[in-house]
């Protein structure tokens, strides 16, 4: 793995609690293991990992871990735009699905602290052959643009994700993984709780990244 690819650029912002960043530590060496690993069979060959942590690190709990995966942009595509997009996903959940059948919603923010826009283009997951970017009308929609110093929610009632065609019903406590491809950024991939998004733990996030880019046993989560 090249030193590019190895990479971890971590913002902190107002992190005091020092067992707070053990937690992190502990987190970032897990995901340094598993991406090696996932090198191994072929998967996150040449990554650039970048974990984005905004406001005390208890905020991890709430925020989606981002981590860039296969499509992660070069380092030539990132210069080519003077001020490109700084993405963050904050407090991503899918709601507690009301049957055994039937589509599951995700939910999320999406803000960009960038001086450039970029566009999510596309969503997939372990979880379901489908995931669509649905507006409050039905209607799929192509991309969805997250503008620059800005940010875009995902909520009940508004644009959310719809989960299709599910290869196993998430029950709660379940840690979803996403993966969010954007138009400048790559595919970033982030882990929502079924459930409140302030449920999600470190220990959620750290337990789901073992069963990366596969569908978890059904005890996996317990």
């Amino acid at each position: 793995m090249s030193d590019e690819a190895a990479d971890i650029d971590v913002d902190l912002n107002d992190v005091d609690d020092v067992d707070d960043a053990h937690d992190l530590e502990a987190l970032e060496a897990q995901a340094a293991a598993l991406e090696q690993a996932a090198a191994g069979r072929g998967g996150l060959r040449g990554a650039r990992r970048t974990l984005l942590v905004q406001g005390p690190l208890v905020a991890l709990l709430a925020l989606g871990l981002l981590l860039w995966g296969r499509s992660a942009p070069t380092s030539s595509a990132a210069a080519a735009t003077a001020n490109p997009p700084r993405l963050a996903c904050v407090s991503p959940y899918l709601a507690p699905p009301a049957k055994s059948t039937g589509p599951v919603d995700a939910y999320l923010t999406l803000r960009n602290g960038g001086g450039t826009a970029d566009r999510l283009t596309d969503v997939t997951t372990p979880w379901a052959a489908t995931a669509q970017l649905v507006d409050p009308s039905g209607h799929v929609l192509p991309w969805l643009t997250v503008p620059a110093d800005g940010s875009v929610t995902l909520s009940p009632g508004g644009t959310h994700i719809e989960l299709t065609s599910l290869r196993r019903t998430p029950a709660p406590h379940d840690t979803i993984q996403l993966d969010l491809t954007f138009a400048t950024s790559g595919t970033v991939h982030v882990w929502a709780p079924v459930g409140p998004a302030n449920s999600l733990t470190v220990e959620d996030v750290m337990h789901a990244m073992k069963w990366m880019d596969r569908l978890p046993p059904a005890n996996a989560d317990q």
